[in-house]
């Protein structure tokens, strides 16, 4: 029969039900007074499975581990003993060693799995090594209770849902500088009032709603908070306005004028842009690795979709809704900043338009400042 030594036997102990000590002195005395004692390990379908141990601190130290991914790596060399047996290689011996040390993240531990087959025949050895990480944020629990010459061990397994160190493994494996994602920008547009002409706009009803497909590339390696963000923005800007304002062209040149022969029951301008931008982040996480602190700013530019007016009113008892498409004069081109800052996962959001809402000489001045939440997916 082949044999599998397991230097780190603590994987064993994620199915365990009970543990118990050979000998008659009490665990602690036996490991301080020995070299080297053996625990074993009864699982639920009556298996048993042997721990060797030189102190207590090494049984106690099995808590800072999510030992899963381990199991799972276990899996695939008992199958390999199988398929020796079944093939008569009666002469080949395995031994698996488990070495760790610190992951490159400093949040895991990187276990290097070396397996040795020997022919004790030829004298031949073939080695092989593999790596795994284990995520140290999802622990099992060891607690060693001592009466007299009996000693319990319980071991307390985390649920399914929190032993994800194989997801998280996959994730450090595949890291990647420049990543895809797509997020969407709810918020309100209002008029910076710099020129003469300008009119009121109803707050709930002058929304901004942005889908946005983002580009993201990390800086300056894993650890780095340092991020650039470009993708493309698809905009949509609502100017609800206020006391019967209505948007009129005349003459080729755009007005906000008031039509007081009408009560207006909704008068907006909307337009929609793509827009490109480019900003350099800082982001953060908490120790618990969710999102913390994020701030960044920069740039945008953008070009005009389409454009059109809606109006809804009374008029001989009945609803009127009218809807207009033109340019209204709108700037084909646009420029400006934006900003966001955020914490754990909440980001807020601020553009400014530095160009003109309108063509030069052709309609008011104004300039269009968006602000809201962001929301990721």
């Amino acid at each position: 029969m082949k044999r599998i030594l397991l230097l780190v036997m603590a994987i064993c102990m994620a199915a365990a039900t009970g543990v118990s000590a050979k000998g008659g002195n009490t665990l602690n005395e036996r490991l301080h007074s020995t070299s080297q004692d053996t625990i074993v390990v009864k699982m639920a379908n009556g298996a048993k499975m042997i721990l060797h141990l030189e102190n207590i601190q090494q049984l106690q130290a099995f808590q800072n581990y999510s030992l899963d991914s381990l199991m799972r790596e276990l899996t695939k060399y008992v199958e390999r003993v199988d398929q020796m047996e079944n093939s008569n290689q009666e002469s080949k011996e395995m031994t698996v060693t488990f070495n760790k040390s610190e992951a490159q993240n400093g949040k895991a531990e990187q276990v290097t799995i070396t397996v040795e087959e020997e022919d004790p025949q030829t004298g031949e050895v073939r080695k092989e090594t593999h790596e795994v990480v284990i995520n140290k944020k999802f622990k099992i629990k060891v607690d060693v209770e001592e009466d007299g010459e009996n000693t319990k061990v319980n071991v307390d397994v985390p649920s399914k849902h929190e032993r994800d160190s194989i997801r998280h493994a996959n994730d450090i494996k595949t890291y990647k500088a420049t990543r895809t994602g797509f997020d969407m920008d709810l918020g309100f547009n209002t008029f910076t009032e710099q020129g003469q002409q300008t009119a009121d706009l109803r707050p709930w009803g002058s929304r901004y709603v942005s889908l946005n497909f983002r580009l993201k590339s990390q800086i300056g390696g894993q650890k780095s908070p340092f991020h650039l963000v470009s993708g493309l923005e698809f905009a949509f800007n609502n100017y609800m306005f206020e006391d019967d304002i209505v948007v009129q062209d005349i003459d080729n040149r755009t007005f906000f004028t008031v039509d007081s022969e009408r009560n207006y029951e909704k008068s907006k301008l909307t337009h929609s842009s793509i827009n490109l931008p480019l900003m350099a982040t800082l982001e953060f996480e908490r120790e618990n690795g969710k999102d913390g602190f994020k701030i960044g700013a920069g740039p945008f530019v953008g070009y005009r979709l389409g454009s059109h007016t809606k109006l809804k009113y009374e008029e001989d008892g009945k609803t009127e809704k009218d809807k207009t498409r033109d340019s209204f004069n709108l700037s084909d081109f646009q420029y400006g900043v934006e900003g966001i800052v955020g914490y754990g996962g909440i980001d807020l959001f601020a553009k400014y338009n530095m160009n003109n809402l309108f063509k030069n000489n052709r309609g008011p001045e104004e300039n269009v400042l968006s602000f809201g939440f962001r929301f990721f997916y």
